[in-house]
């Protein structure tokens, strides 16, 4: 029997890792995302450890794993880290607050952060496989120390010495100035003013922040409350110790105007433009003469909004690191009010336990996402109908995770229609995303052919269309959570430093072929929908699009994974699901650039430096995920090289363990081009889509 004192506790699709004084026997779900035995070790009920040897017996394995982790209200759970600039601010959080983390998790949170130290100078980086950086760095070692490692401690000194190396920690880019700021570890004089004032301008004006792209404007809408307020922590003997450790000179002799656009270039992706240093320039001589009128005004429709998006989630917000910040406000106007205790029990659905420790996700989960993708690669395998009780349970997610109705006052707060569509993750976090409701979609007319599902009505399905149609931008694409509102010549005022793209919604290849399929999918089974026309008028537009942003070699270029193999995927079954012939020079253009990736040993592997560099970059060795994507995308195409495809599906079979799991193996998601994050559920999911594709159209074998 397996043991643990950690167990994962779900509720309509909330993730929390609850810790027992006493070890507990570990359910299927413990053991698999806690690696609790060695991997391909574990064998579920009704699995075995016989290797397959034919994609009939790799199918039927793969299944029955992954059917056996499921958790009880239907979705997989699954690993959303990877950032390591997340946790940081939860832990900065909880040191000004006075909120005590519980020593488990204090002690698994330290575990990671010393897990995930590069062996060989000591630092951290901007995600787990990151080259070290500033950054990172100074934002886990000061975590570490917040959490009571000692200076002196082993891991701590290399850190240190890795930091002092390379210019200390007045070289850390803005988020983390800011960071550190609010901690008493930073002087505000050394940042870049984040004017809160720009909340107040109309929404008629082009860098109006209800313009932005919303991870971008719920981002800087609590950091430009706590700069306006310099919302800073107690200066500790802790703190005063963190001040004379991270520094190259005395804290009190730096020049901390001059600070202000020093990045290192361990750091430096995206410097920022001569019009923002100019526009920087002018509002730190606004800093010393704004009207206090002005700015009180401006802290309250702030507060306002950070109120707003704290109710409409629940209290988990759109992400990790508005989460933290609009803590921080929260504690700043109402001290430990109930809102308060309301933030802090939702740092949980953050926290992420797993063999490596507990660390922050970049989300609250992608249940919704995962346990899509998973039902459509069930479903394609053609045995769905021999596991009901476990697609009962994935539809029954699939239901209670659809958004039931528009967000209050919508306008006022810039948020987008959301009645019907999916979000990303739960129905409790409830932003609306293009790609989301689209999986949602096909996931959804999909189970319609099983016999024994109480299906979605048609007419949910159809909010859900009705979303889609409202989210096509005028270049015919689709962006991720709403229209790209604002002109692209904003992005010259990404203050970030790290990341690009950030100012504004970007239309996708991704969002525009995920929406397409489900449009394609949903006229087949709603031929005389009264909004018929209008999906037809939306497909066309949308393929316009896509190969309207195809790449000279045919391939497109992947924002949310890594990275030509995955955009590459999305381009190809867009096309075909709208009609396009298979002869067209688009797909014909995007096979050959697969074909032309695929490696000696019949996978394909792409490493996340080809998000950075936006140039194909071979990985060291084949990875399951990236040869699932290239296999889909060919079969998909009917690409005439059989041998081709029958290399890749042999090598995921020997990629195969014997109990029906697949390796986790290098990185596989990004955001904003420069940071990589987890996607755990990934080598389960495509994998056996690949193998259940190959054996639907070659073999017709029955399992």
């Amino acid at each position: 029997m397996t043991t643990t004192n950690w167990s994962l506790k779900v509720d309509r699709g909330r993730q929390t890792w609850e810790h027992s004084q006493e070890k507990k026997e570990a359910t299927d779900v413990d053991i698999h995302l806690l690696r609790l035995k060695e991997p391909g070790t574990h064998c579920p009920e009704g699995c075995d450890l016989n290797k397959a040897k034919t994609p009939q017996q790799a199918i039927k394995k793969a299944f029955q794993y992954f059917s056996k982790v499921q958790t009880e209200d239907g979705h997989w759970a699954g690993d959303y880290g990877g950032p390591m600039f997340l946790l940081p601010g939860l832990v900065i959080t909880c040191y000004i607050t006075g909120y005590q983390l519980p020593e488990p998790t204090q002690r698994e949170i330290i575990r990671y952060l010393f897990n995930r130290q590069n062996p060989v100078d000591g630092g951290w980086g901007l995600h787990i496989e990151a080259h070290s950086d500033i950054f990172g760095t100074t934002l886990q070692y000061v975590s570490l120390r917040l959490l009571g490692v000692p200076a002196d401690h082993p891991s701590a000194v290399k850190a240190r010495t890795f930091l002092l190396q390379n210019g200390g920690a007045t070289g850390i880019p803005s988020w983390g100035k800011f960071w550190l700021a609010t901690l008493n570890a930073y002087d505000w004089n050394g940042l870049n003013p984040i004017p809160i004032e720009f909340w107040l301008l109309p929404y008629n004006l082009p860098i109006a922040p209800g313009r932005w792209w919303c991870h971008c404007r719920m981002v800087y809408l609590p950091m430009s409350y706590i700069f306006a307020k310099k919302t800073t922590g107690p200066l500790t003997d802790l703190v005063k110790d963190l001040r004379r450790e991270i520094y190259c000179q005395e804290y009190e002799k730096i020049n901390w105007s001059e600070q202000r656009n020093n990045i290192s270039k361990l750091d430096m992706y995206y410097e920022h433009t001569s019009l923002l240093n100019v526009i920087n320039g002018s509002l730190n001589v606004y800093e010393k003469v704004h009207s206090k009128w002005l700015r009180d005004k401006a802290i309250d429709y702030t507060f306002d909004h950070i109120r707003y998006e704290d109710e409409q989630t629940k209290y988990i917000d759109i992400g990790p690191v508005n989460k933290t910040v609009n803590m921080l406000c929260v504690w700043d106007r109402e001290g430990k009010s109930p809102a308060f205790y309301k933030h802090a029990d939702r740092l949980k659905d953050y926290l992420w336990l797993s063999f490596d420790g507990m660390k922050m996700q970049g989300y609250n989960g992608s249940q919704l996402w995962d346990t899509a993708f998973t039902i459509q690669a069930f479903m394609e395998s053609g045995i769905a109908n021999q596991f009901p009780d476990c697609m009962k349970l994935a539809n029954h997610y699939l239901d209670i995770t659809q958004v039931p109705d528009d967000a209050r006052d919508m306008n006022h707060y810039h948020r987008h229609y959301s009645k019907g569509a999916w979000p990303f993750s739960t129905v409790d976090h409830g932003w609306p995303i293009s790609d989301c409701t689209a999986e949602g979609i096909k996931s959804a007319l999909a189970l319609r052919s099983l016999s024994f599902i109480d299906p979605i009505g048609l007419e949910r399905v159809a909010d859900g269309i009705n979303v889609l149609l409202t989210l096509q931008n005028s270049d015919g694409g689709w962006a991720s959570y709403e229209n790209t509102r604002g002109p692209r010549w904003l992005e010259k005022f990404n203050p970030s430093e790290v990341f690009q793209n950030i100012m504004i919604d970007y239309s996708y290849v991704e969002c525009s072929a995920a929406c397409i399929q489900a449009m394609s999918s949903f006229r087949k089974h709603a031929p005389t929908h009264p909004r018929i026309k209008e999906i037809n008028r939306s497909i066309n537009r949308g393929i316009k699009f896509i190969k309207s942003i195809q790449r000279e070699d045919g391939s497109w270029l992947g924002s949310w994974g890594i990275c030509f193999t995955y955009g590459t995927w999305f381009g190809i079954e867009g096309l075909v699901a709208s009609g396009e012939p298979l002869t067209s020079p688009s797909i014909v253009k995007a096979c050959k650039f697969l074909a032309s990736k695929q490696r000696a040993d019949g996978g394909w592997g792409e490493s996340f430096k080809s998000n950075v560099t936006k140039e194909y970059v071979q990985h060291e060795t084949s990875q399951v995920v990236n040869t699932g994507w290239a296999l889909l995308s060919l079969m998909s195409a009917k690409y005439p090289d059989r041998e081709c495809i029958e290399r890749g599906i042999k090598f995921l079979i020997q990629r195969q363990y014997p109990n029906g799991d697949f390796p986790q193996e290098s990185i596989i998601g990004v955001f904003n081009f420069n940071c990589m994050i987890s996607y755990s559920n990934y080598k389960n999911i495509f994998p056996l889509w690949a193998l259940s594709r190959y054996n639907q159209l070659y073999l017709k074998s029955k399992i």
